[in-house]
């Protein structure tokens, strides 16, 4: 089983697979061989990046003495190791208990203490640039009577993350997780009944849930020192590009930035969500339910957050490398990462021979996925031509128009 850990957990007998980063970020000619000498060793952990290793072929992270089998189950199931795991539950346990309070003081009409949201924003920022995949599997588990107080832990950690990959300027970052952190404050005077109701809402609690927006805009706007985009995303984290959201029924031009990006964190979370009274969706069928919505998300921001999570709905079109057109596969058996198979040059406009990549393995080509059209490259029906690709047959170019090249000049795989 491939695993991804920390660069600093590793040990002596693990197998190494591969690296995550560019061949020339870690000190090694080869990317496949089994720690066998406190050199190697040395090497390895001092590299500064992330480590993929074999665990049918060498050594697993060990488990620490008394650890839950909550955590040893995770860290199995995900891509990091348990001393990560470990890490990740104690501050998002701890972010909840900061939150919870900071819900309680609200209820109560006590001022939002802005300096101890400010050092958990800092705090939950700083761990996402080791440990980003933890934290978040971490704060999917949700138990009933923090269900609301670790959901705002985890958007916050989502909108720190996704600002990081849409290259947004640190002093932003920070204001946008502290607007994550923020967004549901308004369910503060919102029943706990209502909230941790199991069953389905009645008219008259659900009219009462869709006011939490205004609670909290009212609360944040009473409070000194928060910056506008906090209230912004307060206010209309559940407005949608088409109208249909609330509390105002905004439309596109209306909805900023950040707004757009907190709907997708929002929305990504409750869908992952692990509760006792329900299993949540995987983050593969989360994202693939709101790709497949039209008029809710912005889909500029969607595919960023796909990249940054790593995970992508089969049969999307990508752009790989800058010059390669591929379509995501189911995912990989090995549970590793999304695969790709590229299958056409945009240098040479032609098709290829198929390749199927997975990131993991090809950790490179991560930061060179772009999201195309195919009515940009294929005149002929999408849907068509992409499921045969994703079930390896040959394309009949006879039967495809490419606005880059002429039908006879096409070359199948």
């Amino acid at each position: 089983m491939l695993k991804r850990i920390r660069c600093e957990d590793a040990t002596m007998g693990m197998f190494v697979r591969g690296f995550e980063g560019k061949w020339l970020s870690h000190p090694f000619w080869k990317n496949h061989f089994l720690i066998s000498s406190e050199e190697k060793l040395a090497r390895v952990r001092t590299g500064q990046i992330a480590v993929i290793i074999d665990t049918s072929r060498g050594l697993d992270v060990a488990v620490p003495q008394g650890e839950s089998a909550a955590t040893k189950q995770m860290a199995t199931k995900g891509r990091f190791g348990r001393a990560d795991t470990t890490r990740a539950a104690e501050l998002a346990q701890r972010c909840t208990g900061v939150v919870k309070t900071l819900f309680d003081d609200c209820r109560l009409g006590r001022t939002i203490d802005t300096a101890a949201i400010l050092l958990m924003v800092d705090e939950i920022s700083g761990e996402l640039v080791h440990n980003m995949p933890a934290f978040l599997a971490v704060t999917r588990l949700k138990a009933k009577d923090e269900a609301t107080y670790t959901h705002s832990v985890a958007v916050c950690a989502l909108m720190i993350s996704l600002a990081r990959e849409m290259g947004v300027p640190p002093y932003e970052v920070r204001e946008l997780g502290m607007a994550g952190l923020l967004h549901d404050i308004g369910k503060a005077i919102v029943s706990d009944d209502i909230l941790h109701k199991p069953t389905p809402l009645t008219r008259e609690e659900w009219a009462q849930i869709k006011r939490h927006p205004t609670f909290g805009y009212e609360m944040l706007s009473r409070t000194p020192g928060l910056p506008p985009v906090a209230l912004d995303v307060c206010l209309h984290h559940h407005e949608r590009l088409d109208g249909t959201g609330y509390p105002s029924s905004l439309i596109e031009a209306d909805i900023s930035r950040a707004v757009r990006m907190a709907s997708v964190c929002d929305v990504y979370d409750a869908m992952t969500s692990i509760r006792s009274y329900k299993k949540g969706m995987s983050p593969l069928e989360a994202i693939t339910a709101m790709d497949a919505v039209d008029g809710h998300f912005d889909r500029t921001i969607l595919f960023r957050f796909m990249r940054n999570i790593g995970v992508y709905p089969a049969g999307k079109l990508v752009r790989l490398g800058g010059n390669r057109l591929a379509i995501t596969l189911p995912p990989h058996p090995n549970g590793l990462g999304c695969v790709f198979r590229a299958f056409y040059s945009t240098t040479d406009t032609r098709f290829t021979r198929y390749e199927d990549i997975i990131l993991a393995e090809h950790v490179s080509c991560d930061d060179a996925v772009a999201a195309e059209d195919p009515i940009t490259w294929f005149h002929a029906d999408w849907s068509t031509i992409g499921a045969a690709i994703m079930a390896g047959r040959r394309v009949d170019c006879n039967a495809l128009f490419t606005r880059n090249l002429p039908p006879e000049i096409a070359t199948a795989s």
